[in-house]
């Protein structure tokens, strides 16, 4: 009996975590480049039914078994791109495709994002808006500063251009398409992929740190044979899917429910046991 209120318990703890993802993933569902968790559940170990002072009919036999219960095996982000929603804002940067943007944290180290709603800040860099800096290769140009942020244009393939701030011309005179007059290339914007991007460390805010089960980031030019391309002025959406939510809502509920009765049942057979040893 004490088997059976275990695995109800195993069972109700299960289901709990479950919609507390689904909650999660209703709760962002605004955010922008939010990835949709998935839960999977798994079965734990068998143990042996057979017990001491129990008849057999003889012979050998298959030892019967029973389940523990259940436990949540893992919670994978969809790595399946959002729509784009349009701002209109040149430092909204979008993915199409596969990629992450990478972005250097305070201490240094590197995480990847989808999320491209960057900022500039006080020094002029390009950031996130929990301060992380948006890691881009620039030339000699670019490393010389002295440039209108309000004038930025990132391509497709991911080449930053800027005017200039005493407005000379550099690349217009180029003839390059969808360059307005008087901005220089500053150098561009990689994109990278990973082996498997469900396997990314989520650290919250949208960022990810690479995994064992990940692989390491693969570096590549936006627009290149399995990399996305940029679109600016672009913001891709979470990719949170009501209906499939709103299904995992009523399974987990349903589930929570039955595994509750059983304890409930199981309880209830405990009691009575000890009430017959008593009498």
């Amino acid at each position: 009996m004490l088997k059976s209120i275990s695995g109800s318990f195993t069972g109700i703890r299960g289901c709990q975590q479950m919609l507390e993802v689904v909650a999660n993933n209703l709760a962002n569902v605004n955010t922008t480049a939010y990835k949709e968790r998935t839960v999977s559940f798994q079965e734990l170990p068998y143990r042996a039914l057979a017990e001491r002072r129990l008849p057999l009919s003889g012979g050998r036999v298959a030892v019967p078994l029973g389940g523990k219960g259940t436990v949540i095996g893992s919670i994978v982000p969809s790595q399946e791109g959002g729509p784009p929603v349009f701002t209109d804002y040149k430092l909204d940067l979008a993915i199409e495709g596969e990629g992450f943007f990478r972005v250097i944290r305070e201490d240094g180290s590197y995480a990847y994002t989808r999320s491209g709603n960057f900022r500039p800040d006080a020094q002029g860099n390009i950031v996130l808006p929990g301060g992380e800096r948006l890691d881009i290769t620039l030339n000699q140009k670019g490393r010389e500063g002295a440039v209108d942020l309000s004038s930025l244009v990132v391509t497709p393939e991911g080449r930053i251009m800027v005017r200039e701030e005493n407005g000379t011309n550099s690349s217009s005179e180029q003839g390059q398409e969808g360059v307005a007059p008087g901005t220089v290339e500053l150098g561009s914007l990689k994109i990278y992929r990973f082996t498997n991007p469900q396997g990314l460390t989520g650290l919250g805010h949208n960022l990810f740190i690479p995994s064992a089960n990940s692989g390491p980031p693969r570096e590549g030019e936006a627009g290149e044979e399995g990399f996305g391309s940029i679109r600016q002025g672009f913001l891709e959406s979470s990719n949170v899917d009501m209906g499939r939510q709103m299904a995992m809502l009523i399974r987990g509920q349903r589930s929570l429910q039955a595994s509750a009765r059983t304890l409930t049942a199981a309880d209830e057979l405990w009691a009575l046991t000890l009430q017959m040893q008593s009498g």
